[in-house]
C-alpha cells in the first residue's frame, strides 16, 4: 500500500513539474512588460515557478538515486550467486569470424 502512494506522489509530482514547465514556456513566449513595475513582477512570479520546479526535480532526484542505489544491491547480490564468468578464449571460439 505505502509503495502505491509514493508511486501516486511521485506522478503528481512529475505532473506538476510538466505544468511548471509550461507555464514557464509561456512566460517566455508573452510580450514583454511595459514598465519597472510590471516587469518586477513578472520576474518574481517567474522565480516562484522555476523555484518550485527546482524544489520538485531535487525531490525526484533524491528519490531516483535512491532507487538506483536498492537496484545496484540487488544486482550486486545477484553478480554474487552467479558462476563466474567463463575464459574469454571460450567465448571467442564461438564468435563469428568476419
Amino acid at each position: 500500500m505505502a509503495d502505491r502512494i509514493e508511486k501516486i506522489r511521485k506522478l503528481e509530482l512529475v505532473k506538476r513539474s510538466l505544468a511548471l514547465r509550461h507555464k514557464l514556456k509561456v512566460h517566455d513566449s508573452t510580450k514583454a512588460p511595459d514598465n519597472h513595475e510590471e516587469l518586477a513582477a513578472l520576474t518574481l512570479s517567474r522565480w516562484e515557478l522555476e523555484d518550485e520546479l527546482r524544489a520538485i526535480e531535487e525531490l525526484l532526484l533524491s528519490d531516483r538515486t535512491r532507487n538506483v542505489d536498492g537496484k545496484k544491491g540487488i544486482l550486486t547480490r545477484d553478480k554474487m550467486h552467479q558462476p563466474p564468468p567463463r575464459d574469454i578464449r571460450d567465448l571467442s571460439e564461438h564468435s563469428p569470424k568476419h
